[in-house]
């Protein structure tokens, strides 16, 4: 765990916001900076001036995989050059960043991109550290998902005792989300088959974390399905909102905008009981105590007045 007092720590982490949250979001991006100020840890975090689009693996990467690998390593040297881990609050950000940093280490695949970014004064190098054995050697770098952050360097220990509203009784149904358990074909934030980060942080707020059948099945929306299948993007939802339902589930949190966005707005389009959908950092601001109205739910489809008339209490 990280010393959140410690000044030596100070912008350890710069914060991605990537597209979707600044644009269609907001509210997210409030909730994350009443966390770090609900937990005493702002100096850890700062914005990562003059990011891009990660850009996006179901597009960019489809398409044209060197202006996808030379976007994705514009955005990783303002990292490097900060000397900073790299924070997503999206599944898709993560995946695309992640992937990024392991394609980089082809050395003409390296070459390629620094003689494009060479235009722009940049050079992606990634950040040196001196072995045991007294060698320097240049590693790739760090790109962290939110949850992960919160998970195993902040604490559940340090989240639960900074909660001032509990949401006691409350049903959570977790979406994880397809980038989130594989985000490459080498590494993955926890066990892909048996994820626990998100629903532990759901109980260390008071909530519980329901079960439902097929919870680790696509939202939907991914690999540009919600694009140019909606048909078939809107059945996959239709399924997983139905076992949701079915579990008798007040709400849904999941760790990814995009998720959010799919999941929220297809319910305008289906005969189902509506079930609103949260980013994960804007159910633990409302349980830290955050004013409901900077959670920007106002953007959401499906409203969550139930809610936040009862767990909605700012302190």
């Amino acid at each position: 765990m990280i010393d959140t007092k410690d000044a030596r720590t100070a912008a350890k982490y710069g914060l991605f916001y990537g597209c979707i949250i600044p644009n269609r979001y907001p509210g997210i991006e409030r909730s994350v900076k009443v966390i770090f100020e609900k937990l005493g840890c702002n100096q850890l975090f700062s914005e990562m001036p003059q990011a891009t689009c990660c850009p996006v693996p179901g597009i960019f990467y489809s398409s044209d995989k060197d202006t996808w690998l030379v976007l994705a390593a514009r955005n990783l040297c303002i990292a490097q050059d900060r000397k900073q881990e790299l924070v997503t609050f999206c599944n898709g950000c993560f995946s695309s960043l992640l992937m990024a940093t392991e394609q980089l280490s082809d050395p003409k695949k390296l070459g390629m991109v620094n003689r494009i970014l060479k235009n722009v004064f940049m050079k992606y190098t990634g950040v040196p550290r001196v072995t045991p054995e007294g060698r320097r050697i240049l590693e790739p770098i760090k790109v962290r998902h939110f949850v992960d952050v919160l998970y195993r360097d902040i604490g559940l220990e340090t989240i639960k005792s900074a909660v001032v509203n509990p949401l006691n009784g409350l049903r959570v149904a977790v979406h994880y989300g397809c980038h989130y358990l594989r985000p490459t074909e080498n590494e993955c934030i926890e066990d892909p088959v048996n994820p626990i980060m998100v629903d532990d942080i759901v109980a260390s707020l008071g909530a519980k974390s329901v079960n439902y059948e097929n919870k680790l099945d696509c939202c939907g929306a991914g690999g540009g399905v919600r694009s140019h299948v909606v048909g078939l993007a809107a059945a996959i939802s239709r399924d997983k909102l139905m076992n949701i339902s079915n579990v008798g589930a007040d709400l849904i949190v999941t760790p990814c905008p995009y998720c959010l966005l799919q999941l929220d707005t297809v319910q305008e389009r289906l005969e189902l009981p509506r079930v609103p959908v949260f980013h994960v950092a804007q159910l633990i601001a409302l349980a830290l105590g955050a004013d409901p109205q900077c959670l920007g739910l106002e953007a959401h489809v499906v409203r969550a007045d139930e809610i936040i008339s009862k767990y909605g209490g700012t302190k």
